[in-house]
């Protein structure tokens, strides 16, 4: 466990039960910057309202079974008891393995469901499905999932999902993350934001535990 303070908007934009990596792939890219004076909006890989007390960033692989336990096992009643109730801001960032080689078109395909608003389902279909990752379900899973075909493919086949991916990556190894699943839970105190790094599939109880005390300290 390690606390540290982090540029919360630069995050936005290792232990027992966790897929290791000693490193992490250097290609990166350049997200635009935001228009001044423009509202602020919610991508498609976030839930919950921007202004709730606690902000909890996700970092996973799709081929990573500890990362699909989590997010079929565990993440369902977080979502439930603390995003669905304003209490938590859950944002999910790609962190894929270099030994795992469908993690980023995996990745891809997950971003790419949620140019048309369908992230977290296809998300889960992915985790549901890891086993057969290898097979490049991509568009089955789009197709069960009702999403337009056309602009799906377009979107894979464009670059600047797996671009954001790789921004993903950056910054997870530029704050020392380089194990699935790993998750930041903090809040903001004086303008920056003071977190707990941890890494593995916790059981929901110790998972709830380590919100909780971030929501203490947060009122």
């Amino acid at each position: 466990m390690t606390r540290s303070r982090m540029p919360l908007p630069v995050l936005l934009a290792a232990s027992l039960a966790s897929c290791a990596s000693v490193t992490v792939d250097e290609r990166s890219s350049s997200t635009p910057p935001t228009e001044p004076g423009a509202p602020p909006t919610r991508a498609f890989n976030e839930l919950g309202p921007a202004d709730a007390p606690v902000t909890i960033i996700e970092f996973s692989d799709y081929q990573c079974p500890y990362c699909a336990h989590f997010a079929l096992e565990t993440f369902p009643g977080i979502r439930r008891a603390y995003v669905d109730t304003g209490k938590v801001r859950y944002a999910a960032r790609d962190l894929p393995l270099p030994f795992h080689a469908f993690a980023v078109p995996a990745a891809v395909a997950a971003r790419c469901a949620g140019e048309q608003g369908r992230f977290w389902e296809y998300r889960d279909e992915l985790f549901r499905n890891q086993s057969q990752i290898g097979r490049a379900p991509y568009a089955e899973l789009a197709s069960q999932l009702g999403l337009d075909q056309e602009k799906f493919e377009a979107c894979r086949a464009a670059g600047q999902q797996e671009a954001a991916v790789r921004v993903d990556a950056a910054m997870a190894r530029s704050h020392g993350i380089s194990s699935t699943p790993s998750f930041v839970v903090g809040r903001l105190v004086d303008g920056e934001f003071e977190a707990e790094k941890f890494s593995g599939s916790k059981s929901p109880k110790d998972f709830a535990a380590r919100i909780d005390a971030a929501l203490a300290t947060a009122n």
